[in-house]
């Protein structure tokens, strides 16, 4: 007895189609998954060809939203979509932070080759200031936050050498020029910053007895 994969009606003289359709639920569902399937066809072309990271990101979610609701027709067994509709989302899922990563990496490594020509400590900050703002921006939209933490903790560390590096420079300079007070000041102000960034200073020790012992030669006090 014919029985119809979708509204469940049964009877002896039920006709079904060849999906496992009856007449009524036969036009419903095949033009419900002919216009999804459009709409994701055309999102994972615009997905692999767009320049754009919100776009992709704007149609991979699209097409999480249209796979979702074919899953209803593949649990009944319904023919659908290639691949299946479950296994759809879960890839689009997968490739919707693969996405950002991979974006955003590119830009960092951008940025960075725009520091290594950049000419003052505060153009660097800002360049790589702006990256990071942009991972940190987009990491609650990951399905999965945590692939963005390598990259936002080597964008907040390299933000971190270069203003080091930066006052410790200055205070380098003043000594030769036997500047005395303003190399003891620049020396104060990198003890400053390692003791209230946001890195352990059981890791930055050998940075730290540096600068103490300067401040110490230059006649200065640690509290």
């Amino acid at each position: 007895m014919a029985q119809c994969k979708y509204c469940g009606r049964s009877g002896l003289f039920l006709a079904v189609t060849a999906n496992g359709l009856c007449s009524n639920c036969n036009h419903i569902v095949t033009m419900d998954v002919a216009q999804r399937a459009r709409i994701m066809s055309d999102s994972i072309k615009l997905v692999k060809e767009s320049k754009k990271l919100d776009t992709q990101l704007s149609r991979c979610d699209l097409i999480i939203e249209h796979a979702s609701a074919l899953v209803k027709y593949e649990q009944r067994g319904i023919p659908t979509f290639d691949p299946l509709p479950s296994t759809l989302v879960k890839e689009c899922r997968t490739m919707h932070d693969q996405i950002i990563v991979a974006a955003l990496a590119t830009e960092f490594e951008n940025v960075r080759s725009k520091v290594e020509i950049a000419s003052s400590v505060n153009s660097k900050v800002t360049l790589l200031s702006k990256v990071l703002l942009k991972i940190r921006e987009y990491k609650p939209k990951a399905n999965n936050p945590t692939v963005l933490d390598s990259l936002e903790q080597q964008a907040s560390q390299l933000i971190q050498e270069i203003q080091l590096a930066g006052y410790l420079d200055e205070a380098k300079k003043a000594e030769f020029k036997g500047q005395k007070k303003k190399a003891l000041d620049q020396y104060y102000e990198a003890l400053y910053f390692l003791k209230n960034d946001q890195i352990d200073d059981s890791l930055q020790q050998e940075h730290i007895r540096f600068i103490e012992t300067k401040i110490a030669e230059l006649g200065g006090k640690i509290a």
